[in-house]
């Protein structure tokens, strides 16, 4: 019987360890009312929107200086904050092909570093969680989580749990969509050692070692313009019938 009772009892602190456990990797929206969760995709959507805020959290590893988080279990390797570097990935939905002009976008405080077409990074074919997205066109934008420790909340709406880490935030502007291309959609990764370099024949430079889950990414998702158009003439159709009436 005590035997039971030492086996229930770890399972309970197990899973009660996993589930107020952080990804490694999130993305988020800004709070405001442009994002809402959308439970079915798991996934954070901006709806509507060309210009938007996107946030990206990473855990800090335990044992750096500043983390309090017993669990923080980023594979940095306690880097320091000039050689943290994680990627976003843009991404043209739905697939649209192998096109350089799908969209065009602006990123306020990452770089672009390398484009394609499949699944990012092509380098490494285990790479962002299989999204029904891909494949299609990406972008890939680097920066570094160079900010202070700080608290950090699970992204998804239900789950529990908060930990130190760090939180870097990004001005987007959709320019223009192209090619029937109706959203992007946002992912997240770091490679061992750190910065990645598409053109570097070290494998291990470009070899994923984490990724935002499933259910902790985000998307934009923009009407038509074809609907649009298709929209307002019906109103137009609707006033003038109503005008038509009237007389």
């Amino acid at each position: 019987m005590k035997l039971l009772q030492t086996l229930l009892l770890s399972a309970a602190t197990v899973y009660a360890t996993n589930s107020l456990a952080l990804p490694s990797l999130q993305l988020g929206g800004d709070g405001s009312d442009a994002w809402s969760y959308d439970t079915t995709d798991e996934t954070w959507i901006a709806s509507g929107t060309s210009n938007f805020e996107l946030y990206t959290y990473a855990n800090c590893e335990s044992g750096t200086a500043g983390c309090t988080d017993p669990n923080g279990d980023f594979a940095w390797d306690s880097l320091g904050a000039d050689d943290r570097f994680a990627y976003l990935t843009i991404a043209g939905t739905p697939d649209i092909g192998d096109n350089p002009n799908a969209f065009d976008v602006s990123v306020i405080g990452a770089s672009l570093v390398d484009t394609g077409y499949g699944k990012a990074p092509l380098q490494d074919a285990n790479s962002v969680s299989p999204h029904s997205i891909y494949d299609t066109y990406f972008e890939i934008y680097e920066f570094q989580f160079d900010g202070p420790i700080q608290t950090i909340g699970n992204t998804q709406p239900g789950d529990t749990g908060t930990g130190s880490g760090y939180i870097e935030s990004f001005g987007i502007t959709i320019n223009a969509l192209f090619e029937g291309v109706t959203g992007l959609h946002f992912d997240l990764f770091t490679v061992n050692g750190g910065q990645w370099d598409p053109n570097n024949t070290d494998t291990d430079k470009w070899l994923v070692n984490a990724v935002a889950p499933y259910s902790h990414d985000a998307a934009v998702t923009i009407p038509e313009p074809g609907i649009l158009v298709l929209l307002g003439i019906g109103l137009v159709g609707f006033s003038l019938r109503r005008y038509n009436k009237t007389r």
